[in-house]
């Protein structure tokens, strides 16, 4: 089917949920995370036509580095990335995050079982290290074409620190392989294949997420108040050139507000001091600490102190 992009769709690749930042003065060399498959996709949220057996294929990825990606929006999907949308298989995908493993770019395989039935919920661990700091997984929406939800190179550091918990949203996406149109079409190859894109009209109900993925870290030092408690928001988001950040410190106390790229590094200290109690508000005008601007794209709004933080993403269009 053809490709229907979108700054939504852009948006709904690039945007997560608030995570919190970990509280560890001095960084670990790995940490320990449980993964979270929530699936939400049922006929309520998503009507359209809905399967009679709704189903996720188990959850298939791995922790990498910044040179490696198993699939992204906009390029052709990989063998295993095709068998993975069509049929659910984790083979031949965990193969080439295996390769990935053997040249030193990947760091391990992660598999969970599968969701029988959607709405429902499934699990793993895996360890993050500092040299294979991201993560991608990927499930297959089933029955469907070659549609799947999936997160490609989610980084669980920010500023040189381990994130506690991460929440990512998941919404469809189309491997580009089938040009079936419906969650039962038969087989028809896509000749030649498309680049992967997001789906976001018909069948699928737009802007409504189908799950959650959350990564919750094991061995973080010590437990963190909800991101809520801060009521960080950000606005106008997307922006250009200008954003307004907010939020809400439940008591006074030293506290950072940084900007990171989507790889975890910094491009920008905006404020440090004493804020709170109360609402807070600052501007960002898309410079990083050198006064250069930073480049269209997704960037994570870091506010933390002693023992508590946020964070949420804020897209800057040029």
């Amino acid at each position: 089917m053809p490709p229907r992009r979108s700054l939504l769709a852009l948006l709904m690749l690039m945007t997560v949920a608030v995570p919190v930042f970990g509280t560890a003065a001095a960084q670990t060399a790995s940490a320990r995370y449980r993964v979270v498959f929530d699936a939400t996709w049922s006929a309520e949220t998503h009507p359209q036509d809905f399967p009679g057996f709704p189903h996720f294929s188990p959850p298939i990825g791995g922790t990498h580095d910044t040179t490696t990606h198993f699939w992204r929006a906009g390029e052709p999907a990989s063998l295993g990335m095709k068998r993975m949308a069509e049929w659910g298989s984790t083979s031949p995908l965990d193969a080439e995050i295996l390769d990935a493993v053997a040249a030193g770019t990947a760091g391990e395989v992660i598999e969970a079982p599968w969701i029988p039935s959607s709405p429902g919920s499934t699990a793993t661990e895996f360890t993050a290290t500092l040299d294979h700091p991201l993560v991608t997984l990927v499930a297959m929406i089933a029955p469907s074409p070659d549609w799947f939800v999936g997160v490609d190179g989610a980084s669980l550091l920010a500023g040189g620190a381990w994130l506690d918990t991460l929440t990512i949203p998941l919404f469809p996406f189309d491997a580009g392989t089938d040009d079936g149109t419906t969650y039962t079409s038969p087989d028809d190859p896509s000749q030649p294949p498309t680049p992967i894109f997001a789906v976001t009209g018909p069948p699928f109900t737009p802007g409504v997420e189908l799950g959650t993925f959350t990564f919750i870290r094991l061995d973080a030092v010590a437990p963190v108040p909800g991101a809520d408690a801060l009521a960080l928001r950000i606005a106008p988001n997307p922006f250009n050139p200008r954003t307004t950040i907010r939020f809400s410190p439940p008591a006074a106390d030293l506290a950072r507000v940084e900007i990171f790229d989507v790889a975890g590094r910094r491009v920008r200290l905006l404020a440090a001091g004493t804020f709170g109690p109360g609402p807070v508000s600052m501007a960002w005008d898309g410079l990083d600490d050198a006064g250069r601007p930073v480049p269209s794209g997704a960037y994570l709004v870091g506010v933390h102190g002693p023992g508590w933080g946020a964070a949420a993403r804020a897209m800057l269009v040029r």
